[in-house]
């Protein structure tokens, strides 16, 4: 029986959650808590909408008693401890099972989580090899300009449209969140101090090898960590070492770079274009352009993302020269008209699609 689920802060880049919690593996999803005066979610259909509750219906309800488990993410906005302190304090006291995921270790009380299970990156057990491995099926690799940027909900959209289309796809996630759905995600490897730059990239390359072999799939998706690029000298987002470690255990037979919203002008779009070339030896095939805005926030020195309305993402200028392909997962035909491009270059170019 699956188990029933709440998730807080729900907001829109948790939307995966919501639009597919049918193929959750163990949880039902019953509670998407929202806090007071954040989003609103007039483009979600009514019975999804049935699932979203604002946090103060959810402790006057005492809909708490309904749930087995809480999980605990991390929101778009500026964090604190003070915001989960009210509700996990309540889930302990019924005995709820609490879980969170790892971005948020930094932001509550060590001696809080004591207990508590952390929704991590795989750790898998692997072989330790001196050579890279050929990946014999297709790669699709699916890079970002910056966290938080439309590339989960892009791995999600793409691997269901690859199974509707009766292909069997094998994805590793850039989000710990996909382990809910039985995905893979990029292994712990990427953090381990451990490990030489030489030796991560073997053993990441071992890890896709891995799964080749054991899912035996038509095409296998990438997720990859991090941002491609600095956002500042205050804001490094990880210098693009992560890219850099993936690109060099994989050559990926199509490359999808995610942006944030905006009208990208074409010679924008051919300067990240020859920077991905580059720096990290890849070629970018299609743009996907997000509904997430990315902005500094010079007093809390971080960034914060927002969401733009359903429309403005819609009407974003699209490009349809060669490698300047542009789409956006909001507008259906834009989305459509991408996977038949997708497929129709595996097709011509790999035999075994």
């Amino acid at each position: 029986m699956k188990k029933k689920l709440a998730v807080y802060p729900f907001h829109k880049g948790l939307m995966p959650l919501l639009l597919t919690e049918s193929e959750l593996q163990n949880f039902e999803l019953i509670y998407a808590v929202v806090p007071k005066g954040w989003e609103s979610f007039d483009e979600v259909d009514d019975t999804k909408k049935a699932l979203i509750c604002d946090e103060e219906s959810f402790y006057l309800n005492d809909l708490i008693n309904s749930v087995d488990v809480l999980l605990l993410c991390k929101p778009q906005f500026q964090v604190d401890e003070s915001g989960y302190c009210r509700l996990t304090s309540l889930a302990e006291e019924k005995g709820k099972h609490i879980m969170y995921v790892a971005e948020l270790k930094t932001v509550l009380n060590q001696s809080t989580i004591e207990g508590w299970e952390c929704l991590n990156l795989e750790h898998p057990s692997i072989s330790k090899q001196k050579a890279l491995a050929s990946i014999d099926v297709p790669v699709i690799l699916i890079m970002g300009m910056g966290e938080n940027c439309g590339k989960w909900n892009l791995q999600l959209k793409l691997s269901e449209n690859f199974r509707n289309s009766g292909y069997k796809m094998s994805l590793i996630s850039s989000n710990a969140l996909s382990r809910l759905w039985g995905y893979h995600t990029i292994p712990d490897i990427i953090d381990g101090n451990d490990l030489t730059f030489s030796e991560q990239v073997e053993s990441i390359n071992a890890y896709i090898k891995y799964i080749e072999q054991a899912e035996n799939p038509d095409v296998i998706i990438i997720g990859v960590p991090g941002s491609i690029l600095k956002y500042s000298t205050s804001v490094p987002n990880g210098y693009g070492y992560i890219p850099f470690l993936i690109s060099n255990a994989v050559t990926p037979d199509i490359t999808i770079l995610s942006l944030y919203n905006g009208n990208y002008e074409e010679s924008h779009l051919k300067e990240m274009k020859s920077t991905c070339l580059y720096k990290y030896g890849v070629n970018i095939d299609y743009y996907h352009i997000s509904e997430n805005v990315c902005l500094y926030n010079p007093e809390a020195r971080q960034l914060e993302y927002y969401s733009v309305d359903y429309l403005d993402s819609v009407e974003n200028n699209s490009y349809s020269q060669e490698g300047m392909y542009t789409f956006n997962l909001s507008n259906s035909t834009s989305q459509e008209e991408a996977f038949r491009r997708i497929i129709s270059e595996l097709q011509n170019n790999i035999p075994m699609i």
